[in-house]
């Protein structure tokens, strides 16, 4: 069984996405984006994330893989040019389509998102872009463009907390109450009733607090349950740092169908 730990170094290698309809490339107008493909059911040789009629990603997006690849370290991010107004709604079209095409049919319906400029140092302007949902389905558990916004809290120096939110993406827990994280047998606050879809608008990091030398005996339960939902990798032994902050994207079927994945988590170290 795999362990799943976060680290604390990592070199993030950058790229710039340039095309029509952006705010230029001078400062203050580029945005941070790392992209996660948890589309069950999508081609075995993977995905293009396209916007401007370019692909974001520099290699096709594997099932249950997030680029660009943080190598064991901290979250590495391309640049792309910023986009969109809040005022108005509009944003930057976002589509998905088998690799290596950036045009065609779609494999999920075009989603526009709004994209700020990032400040160096900042974690403004920053985000996960994700195709979620199930191939062939429709409804809230059809293919979906998602936009989750990375927002990691400022981090006071000294603190003995780390700060870990949850993104749902196992379709067949929509129209659920969602699912819910335990350490210890516990329900954490802040990290209860996660609804698929959640990160559509933006999510939460909750402290939680670090014994030097202890580890999070983490299990997962659908909401209201007492029953853990086994994940195919380790959560029962997981190292957070102090002063850093994390992710756990939940991805695959709870209960798989049809040769579906199943339920798993990939843990990210945001800062």
């Amino acid at each position: 069984m795999r362990k799943v730990m976060g680290t604390l170094m990592g070199i993030g290698l950058t790229f710039v996405l340039v095309g029509c309809g952006g705010l230029g490339t001078g400062p203050n107008t580029t945005s941070r984006v790392r992209l996660l493909n948890a589309l069950i059911g999508g081609p075995s040789g993977g995905v293009n994330i396209v916007q401007r009629g370019m692909p974001v990603n520099t290699q096709p997006l594997l099932y249950g893989q997030i680029l660009p690849s943080a190598n064991g370290g901290i979250s590495a991010y391309y640049t792309v040019v910023s986009g969109g107004d809040a005022i108005t709604g509009t944003g930057v079209n976002t589509d998905v389509y088998a690799a290596p095409a950036v045009s065609g049919t779609p494999l999920a319906p075009e989603a526009s998102f709004l994209l700020s400029p990032h400040t160096p140092g900042q974690s403004d302007g920053t985000y996960t872009i994700i195709v979620a949902g199930i191939v062939g389905q429709t409804g809230a558990e059809g293919p979906t463009l998602f936009r989750a916004i990375d927002n990691v809290p400022s981090i006071s120096y000294g603190t003995t907390n780390a700060y870990l939110r949850v993104i749902n993406l196992a379709p067949d827990t929509a129209g659920t109450a969602g699912i819910t994280l335990l350490n210890n047998g516990l329900p954490i606050q802040g990290l209860t009733n996660i609804s698929y879809g959640t990160p559509s608008s933006s999510s939460n990091y909750v402290p939680l607090s670090v014994v030097a030398g202890s580890t999070f005996d983490f299990s997962v339960v659908a909401a209201g349950s007492n029953t853990p939902i086994p994940t195919q990798s380790d959560i029962s032994h997981v190292t957070l740092q102090a002063g850093h902050a994390y992710t756990m994207f939940f991805i695959g079927e709870v209960n798989p169908i049809n040769g579906a994945p199943h339920f798993d988590v990939i843990l990210t170290e945001d800062q």
